[in-house]
């Protein structure tokens, strides 16, 4: 074995995986700023290495052989390893962040992670762009994002990107410490007289919140405010003791402070909560900011409270 080690190149590598993310050898050869007879050299020469083929040509284009499939599940963990180390140790100056977030995201948080990347990174502009989590990830595949902090999503729509994630998100109801619901078991609900916020429709948050509701029979009675702006929902909260479906993230601050309190919503799953990056890039200010995100993953997982 390490006498493979020894012999196989990260350009080995760095073509298989551009091969299997791309599906021809054009296109990889392309993303790679090669000649296409470099990739098919440089992949026979793995092949030889590792004793084995690793692909198939087809008349589409190519594809993975089970063997192939294991060798690039692996050597994706390990490129992005390196890619993280890399970033740990180097110091990306200036430029430009352009990292899209979910409004749900506390903003006392997100406030520590741009002044752990300015200190890290030196001058430079870290742009926020808030938006849905669907539009975002279609931002970043059309690269006109750098990351992405969001919810995992359905295959179809992570198409070409790479998720790590952070921690898990419960979905809450938050309503003032004194609301006449904050102690009624959930069958007094069903008549729910209270004005409710919702996440609008189409979203996950929305979705679970739907089914919950339908779950235990509620009828929202006073009637509901969709919306996907945090302020306006905890001014709902504290002003007309309106309740609020929320991740609990959300409301971590106010929690903490004991300005409102919140339920845990019975049956509903935790959501994951990661950084997307596309997968055909890395470097030192992806590898730095994934790096910054997993070192404050303690203070913005919702058990930090």
């Amino acid at each position: 074995m390490s006498n493979l080690l020894h012999r196989v190149r990260l350009q080995h590598v760095r073509c298989l995986l551009a091969c299997a993310r791309h599906g021809n050898m054009r296109a990889a050869a392309e993303s790679l700023a090669v000649t296409q007879p470099a990739v098919t050299k440089t992949i026979k020469e793995l092949e030889d290495i590792v004793g084995q083929a690793l692909m198939v040509r087809e008349r589409q284009g190519v594809r993975l052989t089970p063997a192939g499939e294991l060798f690039v599940r692996h050597a994706q963990q390990g490129v992005f390893a390196l890619e993280q180390a890399l970033g740990s140790v180097t110091q990306p100056q200036g430029g430009l962040m352009r990292l899209g977030v979910l409004p749900s995201m506390p903003a006392g948080w997100l406030a520590r992670l741009v002044l752990a990347w300015r200190e890290r990174a030196g001058p430079g502009t870290v742009r926020v762009v808030h938006g849905r989590n669907g539009e975002l990830l279609s931002q970043l595949q059309r690269g006109e994002l750098d990351a992405v902090l969001g919810r995992l999503a359905e295959p179809d729509r992570m198409m070409n990107l790479r998720f790590e994630p952070l921690w898990g998100e419960p979905l809450v109801v938050a309503m003032r410490p004194d609301h006449r619901l904050s102690q009624q078991p959930w069958m007094h609900w069903q008549r729910l007289d209270a004005l409710v916020v919702l996440a609008v429709p189409g979203t996950a948050i929305r979705q679970a919140a739907d089914g919950f509701l339908h779950g235990i029979g509620a009828e929202p009675v006073a009637g509901v405010v969709e919306t996907l702006t945090p302020e306006l929902a905890r001014t709902l909260v504290l002003d007309v003791d309106a309740v609020w479906f929320t991740p609990l993230s959300a409301v971590r601050d106010e929690v903490a402070r004991g300005t409102l309190a919140v339920r845990a919503l019975r049956g509903a799953p935790d959501e994951a909560i990661g950084l997307f990056t596309a997968a055909a890039h890395g470097g030192g200010q992806i590898a730095l900011l994934s790096a910054l995100m997993h070192e404050l993953a303690d203070d913005g997982r919702p058990d930090a409270l």
